[in-house]
């Protein structure tokens, strides 16, 4: 494990890392990710080897919602919400467009979001416009605010840590589903109820929120 202080050439190493099947713990707005190439399956299996996580679905972060349109199907309700909260920390979960068996451990469906982190946004955008963005914690413990804060085993499980300092929320991000204009919370985190409450009225959103 390698750690490094966030700068341009360290981040631009990270991608050069995630493009050759490694993983890299990367600062996100919200907490410390675990990343790497969402397509490359021996990569995302090292991820939940990890973890010690099991049948659990891991998201995709972007660096717009033009490159996770590549993976999810965003349809003009979807697009408008979406838009409307990102880049931030509130991930979507959209019907998939590709088969992705691993990141989404056979569900029908993807979690996808774009970090309000620039780091994050161009860690991304160097290594192909997707990455993995799961919590860089054992699966079942504290996600990391801080690289200090990393677990021993997940930040020597790694090629590269980015150093960022400590993140902006400090708290995972809100998880939605979009399905039929209705718009449900499968976990309140990092962007509270009434703040989506009070976003969708104020972007004029034609949604229901449950």
């Amino acid at each position: 494990m390698r750690l490094l202080k966030v700068s341009r050439e360290a981040i631009r190493l990270a991608s050069v890392i995630i493009k050759d099947g490694g993983l890299v713990v990367y600062p996100t707005d919200t907490v410390y990710g675990l990343g790497c190439n969402p397509f490359d399956d021996a990569a995302v299996s090292r991820i939940f080897s990890l973890k010690g996580r099991k049948d659990i679905p891991v998201p995709i972060l972007g660096d717009s919602i033009e490159s996770l349109e590549k993976v999810a199907e965003f349809d003009d309700v979807a697009y408008e919400f979406c838009s409307a909260f990102w880049p931030g920390a509130l991930s979507v979960v959209l019907p998939k467009k590709l088969s992705l068996e691993k990141v989404t451990c056979g569900s029908p469906t993807v979690a996808v979001r774009v970090p309000a982190s620039q780091v994050a946004i161009e860690l991304a955008r160097l290594s192909g416009g997707l990455i993995v963005g799961t919590s860089a914690n054992i699966s079942g413990m504290s996600p990391a605010c801080d690289t200090s804060e990393l677990d021993k085993h997940i930040a020597e499980g790694v090629e590269i840590v980015l150093d960022g300092g400590k993140c902006l929320h400090c708290i995972a991000s809100t998880v939605v589903k979009i399905e039929g204009g209705i718009v449900k919370v499968l976990r309140e985190g990092a962007i509270s109820l009434n703040a989506i409450k009070d976003r969708i009225v104020m972007a004029r959103l034609n949604v229901k929120l449950m």
